[in-house]
């Protein structure tokens, strides 16, 4: 009798209806799962609520991929960053397994977006805030091609790979490279404006040549 009242609840939420309850249970500690759930409020909902793990969902659109990589952003203090690590990095790997292209594209674009922001504090965040930008361009023709399927297209979006990439080569003064991203960004129509970044990094070649 006293077994089946300590018998633990089942996990269902957004981590059960994805099938993420053993990575759940196995990546974080108790006191890590209960602070992720207290600061995860989508739409600024109740805040005793549980959406991760409470609720039963019977149908949805989501899939892990798209669930961790926003979940991945809730957590861009310095002291939460090894937690969005951890996130990223299930992300990726749900991302790569599946064959919707856009689940990796912005998979890869919140990996940039938190590796880079420790790059002065983590001896390879910079390189891999770097792969993450380059893969994320080696499959931008894809993305663009899943973009335009998509009902609601009303032109591409912008393209944070390319455009990080852009200014890391502008800081590190490789502007040919530089420029050589911009055009084939523009080539692909991605939003942004292209030419006057372009103009400005030949500006800046000839400055230092």
């Amino acid at each position: 009798m006293f077994s089946l009242f300590n018998k633990s609840k089942p996990i269902e939420g957004e981590i059960g209806y994805c099938n993420l309850q053993d990575w759940w249970l196995t990546t974080f500690t108790q006191e890590e799962r209960n602070h992720i759930e207290d600061v995860f409020n989508p739409l600024g909902g109740n805040s005793k609520t549980k959406p991760l793990t409470q609720g039963k969902i019977s149908s949805s659109s989501q899939k892990a991929a798209d669930l961790l990589h926003a979940l991945a952003g809730w957590f861009n203090k310095p002291d939460d960053r090894y937690i969005a690590k951890k996130i990223i990095q299930k992300a990726y790997e749900e991302a790569t397994k599946g064959s919707d292209i856009l689940d990796l594209h912005f998979t890869l674009q919140t990996m940039m977006e938190i590796y880079y922001r420790d790059r002065d504090v983590e001896p390879d965040a910079f390189s891999k805030a770097i792969q993450a930008c380059e893969e994320q361009i080696s499959i931008a023709p894809q993305a663009v091609g899943a973009f335009k399927k998509q009902d609601f297209f009303d032109g591409l979006p912008s393209h944070a790979g390319y455009d990080q990439l852009r200014i890391i080569y502008k800081k590190q003064g490789e502007y040919q490279k530089a420029i050589t991203l911009c055009e084939q960004a523009k080539n692909q129509g991605w939003n942004s404006n292209w030419d006057k970044k372009i103009g400005e990094l030949k500006k800046l070649e000839i400055k230092h040549s």
